[in-house]
């Protein structure tokens, strides 16, 4: 078995996911404790497009889905939700202008596309912020110190417009369907470590057992080595 090196990453972690996915924030912390975790790991960040093209406005049979869902997702991921929102709007059922947000900040600045996103799940789910809407996306921008006359061009340009199409066809190409889902990568192997929501001990069990199947040295407990 080969020894584990952290000079430079032995896989990638590709996380699928939506900002405006609601078990996707409830994923956020177990998500970041992964990271911790797994420092040899690269992480990269793909937009799945829960819902697709249109500007028609959520319709009541969705926005109670939602609802539902978010009271469910609170009480099994601890994480805080808003539930004022749906009094106040009525946002549009597509959630590709909020990917789309995402991926300006990622074309303009990288380091900062994990922290934009995390924006954008605070201003949804905990501020009561319309997710779909461009002066939500310029608040998280200015917010994180992007430069707005220039985050308003990327957001409404081509190479944005290319990037989600990139996006989209890499979770096309995994078969992704549902998100949070999360897939490890080692070499010309893929390993499903995420269908979903799971706890933190879920995804360590799964990268355990893709680490053992890759002949890769591994001696972290699966109770965490940083809990």
């Amino acid at each position: 078995m080969s020894e584990l090196s952290l000079d430079e990453p032995i896989g990638i972690l590709r996380y699928f996911g939506d900002p405006m996915c609601s078990w996707c924030w409830g994923f956020k912390p177990v998500l970041e404790q992964v990271e911790l975790e797994y420092p040899e790991l690269k992480r990269i960040t793909v937009m799945g497009g829960l819902r697709g093209e249109g500007d028609s406005p959520m319709s009541d049979e969705l926005m109670k889905l939602i609802q539902s869902g978010w009271m469910r997702i609170e009480e099994t991921t601890g994480q805080p939700f808003n539930h004022e929102f749906w009094q106040q709007h009525r946002p549009l059922a597509t959630t590709l202008p909020a990917c789309k947000a995402v991926l300006t900040a990622r074309a303009i600045d990288p380091d900062l596309e994990w922290p934009f996103m995390v924006g954008m799940f605070k201003a949804y789910f905990t501020q009561a912020m319309d997710p779909t809407d461009n002066g939500t996306h310029l608040s998280v921008a200015k917010s994180l110190g992007f430069d707005i006359a220039r985050f308003k061009t990327f957001l409404h340009s081509g190479e944005v417009d290319e990037a989600l199409e990139k996006d989209l066809s890499v979770t096309r190409r995994f078969g992704v369907t549902g998100f949070p889902t999360v897939v490890l990568t080692i070499g010309t192997s893929n390993y499903l470590v995420s269908p979903g929501y799971q706890p933190i001990e879920g995804l360590r069990r799964a990268i355990n057992a893709a680490y053992q199947d890759a002949g890769i040295e591994f001696t972290r407990p699966e109770s965490g080595i940083y809990s």
